[in-house]
């Protein structure tokens, strides 16, 4: 085992970095002033109040599409999304491993059964071959994730899946802005779904969006989203079972105010992860994620993988050093949701009947090493946080952090 002569901030040498990144400072005083017009009428809306539905519209118009409903999280959209396309007992829904809870929520509360397709190799996200994997003749829908703001093959699984009758849903929580082929994630399927979470890209505490450009899918979202009350007929006879999931007023007029700053932060982290790519292009053993000159990332962290023939270290090992250099690392692990026991050891729930159903009659794999793509690339990718505030000098030292634990643990 060989090390070169730059002696690890972990061991005792100096680090790259010595002072803490730049935070992202999300809201400022013209979000304040944009909730004030709601208090000078007096009254907070309930329901559909002229902030809902124009943030509504301003959606609509920067993704292009037909058609936007509001509600409460990006897990609810999802849930909204679902219910949609019609999924229920029995149903499979194809998603991804390497995901949140608020997708599995979407697929469980309608009594639907998680079935995972493993990821692409080098991408965590599945892929047209890995789905098609998993198809059977209770497959109803797919929910592919737009993963850490990079497109996923949405286009692909599009084509795959021509004449199946497989709704595509798509969750872009982590990817605004983000282009597949110049198409905007999220407008490629059936229905995309943001969310409006304080960490994503834009955020005002918590909310969520669905687009879609079937007028059919959107009503019945929207039904399902507001207690299946007609706002638009004003009958209030609900003939389906729906949830409450508004979106506040409150939250909306925030949300028209980060929708102006959505431009400017997906260039800025555009251009932070391009610069990333760029530095630690040379650096041997190291693998920055390749983004297909014809798609459009807006980088919500960055990936880098390790090559084992070149470096003699396992991804703990590497990030550790990397933030005894003061630079912030982690892997991939935590977004393994087959790790959790709900996966490893399915309740029996008594209200969702998704993994002891009578009217299921299929067989799912929850076994980590069936996965054997998102295994290994575990094992092997390094995830680096960053933000839009971000200088040159923030991503310069990033890279240099890469570079000295890079050269420190290579192989001679």
């Amino acid at each position: 085992m060989s090390r070169k002569s730059e002696k690890l901030a972990i061991d005792g040498g100096s680090p790259i970095r010595t002072t803490r990144f730049p935070n992202v400072v999300k809201h400022d005083l013209d979000e304040w002033q944009a909730i004030k017009p709601i208090f000078e009428r007096g009254s907070i809306n309930m329901t559909r109040g002229p902030e809902v539905m124009k943030l509504r519209e301003e959606f609509r118009g920067v993704f292009g599409m037909q058609h936007a409903v509001t509600t409460s999280s990006g897990t609810s959209a999802l849930h909204a999304a679902t219910a949609a396309v019609g999924i229920g007992r029995g149903d499979e829904v194809i998603t991804s491993p390497i995901t949140d809870m608020g997708t599995i929520v979407a697929i469980i509360q309608q009594n639907a059964v998680p079935v995972f397709a493993d990821v692409a190799p080098g991408t965590f996200m599945i892929s047209p071959e890995t789905v098609m994997e998993k198809v059977t003749p209770r497959t109803k829908a797919v929910i592919p994730i737009h993963l850490g703001g990079l497109p996923c093959d949405v286009i692909g699984m599009k084509k795959a899946l021509k004449g199946k009758n497989i709704a595509i849903i798509e969750d872009v929580a982590q990817s605004y802005m983000v282009k597949q082929k110049g198409r905007f994630a999220g407008t490629i399927g059936d229905i995309g779904c943001w969310s409006l979470n304080e960490s994503k890209h834009i955020g005002a505490g918590d909310g969520g969006m669905l687009l879609t450009n079937n007028a059919n899918l959107a009503k019945q979202a929207d039904l399902f989203a507001d207690k299946c009350y007609d706002r638009e007929t004003r009958v209030d006879t609900p003939f389906f079972s729906p949830y409450n999931y508004r979106l506040s007023t409150l939250t909306a007029a925030v949300c028209l105010e980060q929708l102006k700053k959505l431009d400017d932060i997906c260039e800025r982290r555009n251009k932070i992860g391009k610069t990333l790519e760029k530095l630690l292009s040379d650096i041997p053993g190291i693998s920055p994620l390749q983004v297909d000159e014809k798609d459009y990332a807006t980088y919500w962290y960055y990936l880098l993988a390790l090559d084992f023939s070149k470096i003699d270290a396992d991804v703990e090992t590497f990030y550790e050093a990397m933030r005894a250099e003061g630079v912030y690392a982690g892997s991939m692990e935590p977004y393994n949701i087959l790790r959790w026991t709900f996966f490893q050891n399915p309740p029996d729930d008594r209200h969702a009947c998704s993994f002891n159903c009578p009217h299921y009659d299929g067989k799912v794999d929850y076994s980590i090493n069936s996965f054997p793509n998102m295994v290994d690339g575990i094992k092997r990718t390094v995830r680096i946080p960053i933000n839009e505030n971000y200088d040159e000098l923030d991503v310069k030292d990033i890279a240099d952090a890469v570079r000295k634990v890079a050269n420190h643990f290579a192989k001679k």
